[in-house]
């Protein structure tokens, strides 16, 4: 006997179950995954920030929230010449202080690594926009209001994610 023999045994409920349960559980490591991501790109670059959009756990309750979704803030690159202009007007101004603070330089090999770390959050939100749109066309989910919201709520939030990916990168986040 087959795993889908035994499936079609138990009931079309049972089948219901499985597929939003699978599909809740897919969410859930690829979020997991989401965050460490977003974790190792802000440990790369401080200035990697986070938004007070709100992300919700489907471990908790599609009700209760917990912050910390990305806004995805690369970190300041500025150019060779407006270090030049800047560092210069200090010393033209008389102004010599050792608190005066430079803005962070990325070299090439961070620029790659945050890079890479943009490619795989973006790959990793493309799942995360699968599982959740799975989780929709899941008559369970269909059926209950609270859960169909909640859902759409965080289809939303990924979109909006990978729209602004895709923004950073056609007009080179990290140049």
């Amino acid at each position: 006997m087959h795993y889908t023999d035994e499936l079609m045994e138990s009931g079309p409920d049972s089948v219901a179950y499985h597929n939003i349960d699978f599909a809740m559980h897919k969410y859930l490591l690829l979020q997991n995954q989401h965050e460490e991501l977003r974790q190792h790109m802000h440990d790369l670059c401080p200035s990697y920030t986070t938004s007070s959009t709100a992300v919700t756990s489907p471990s908790v309750s599609p009700t209760r929230s917990l912050s910390g979704s990305p806004s995805l803030k690369l970190c300041p690159s500025p150019s060779r010449n407006h270090r030049r202009s800047s560092l210069s007007s200090v010393r033209s101004s008389g102004y010599r202080s050792s608190q005066t603070q430079l803005e962070p330089v990325l070299d090439e090999s961070l620029i790659e690594e945050m890079a890479a770390g943009e490619q795989k959050l973006f790959d990793v939100n493309e799942g995360i926009k699968r599982a959740l749109t799975e989780l929709l066309n899941c008559d369970t989910v269909r059926k209950d209001q609270e859960m169909r919201t909640w859902v759409q709520t965080r289809l939303m939030d990924t979109e909006r994610e990978l729209r602004s990916g895709r923004r950073r990168r056609s007009h080179g986040g990290f140049d």
